[in-house]
């Protein structure tokens, strides 16, 4: 993790105080200062040099860089003439003691409902982020930019947030087994209704099992049978929202064998039984 790296709690929304577009028509080197305010800034095109506490950063075309509020920061070699940027100054709160990063690589693969105790982790982004196969976050910043000319800094502050996600999802991993931990999670999504055992996961990724399941952890914060396990349940729920299929077909189908087992585990994991769930989004059933 690189030094003054931005966290961001998940509980909170970032708070847009000016975005815009700059260019540099002559001499310019960034501003000597200590910012009461996050920055995120976007290179177009040119470049430019940033210094955050003795660290020397260069930014290139498409590349999306954040500095930190309250650490001096600076430039001395001037912005190569032409260079264009967008820019944004936002507020966001530090993560509280204690709070926990939000394991990458599980949230991001398909669409899910955040279990409660996730509101209280926070998304790690990177220095710099390197954006030149990612349109998306320049449109964002296009759409932030346009949100907040017309005085809508809500909408500026949820396009900021998409910045966020897209960048802490396209970081790259702080270590080389991620291939393994790639393959191993690529193999869980497409069996995790069946009951494989520890010699199918070490054929997988060609690691012992025990071995594999200490990198899974360290990365994505679940065992491998917790990992299965969420997967079960997200497709338990949306079988529960989107069918009338009978509670114990739908256990069958997402590889619990016992009805009973199913619903305790669902229980555990939601507050309430499949069959209360299932009423919450189908009424008078």
């Amino acid at each position: 993790m690189d030094r003054h790296a931005l966290k961001i709690p998940c509980n909170v929304m970032p708070f847009i105080c000016e975005t815009d577009y700059s260019v540099s028509l002559g001499t310019m080197i960034h501003a000597d200062r200590v910012a009461p305010f996050h920055v995120a800034i976007y290179l177009l095109r040119g470049s430019m040099e940033i210094i955050e506490d003795g660290d020397r950063y260069e930014l290139l075309p498409h590349r999306l860089f954040f500095l930190k509020s309250g650490v001096h920061h600076w430039g001395e070699k001037p912005f190569e003439e032409g260079s264009a940027w967008y820019y944004a100054h936002f507020y966001c709160k530090e993560p509280d003691t204690g709070m926990e990063e939000l394991p990458r690589n599980v949230y991001y693969d398909t669409k899910v409902c955040l279990n409660p105790q996730d509101n209280e982790k926070y998304i790690a982004l990177p220095k710099m982020t390197d954006c030149e196969r990612m349109g998306q976050i320049q449109k964002n910043f296009e759409k932030m930019i346009e949100a907040h000319v017309h005085g809508n800094i809500p909408q500026a502050s949820v396009r900021l947030w998409q910045i966020f996600l897209e960048c802490a999802k396209n970081a790259p991993g702080d270590s080389v087994e991620n291939g393994y931990v790639k393959k191993l999670r690529e193999f869980i999504q497409t069996h995790y209704t069946k009951s494989f055992d520890a010699k199918e996961v070490e054929t997988v990724c060609g690691l012992s099992y025990k071995y594999a399941g200490t990198l899974f952890k360290e990365e994505t914060g679940q065992t491998i049978r917790e990992y299965q396990r969420t997967l079960r349940l997200r497709k338990a729920k949306q079988l529960l929202k989107e069918t009338d299929k009978p509670i114990a077909d739908i256990a069958r189908l997402t590889g619990f064998s016992d009805v009973f087992y199913f619903s305790k585990v669902f229980c555990a994991e939601q507050g309430c039984p499949p069959s209360e769930y299932r009423r919450t989004y189908i009424p008078g059933i």
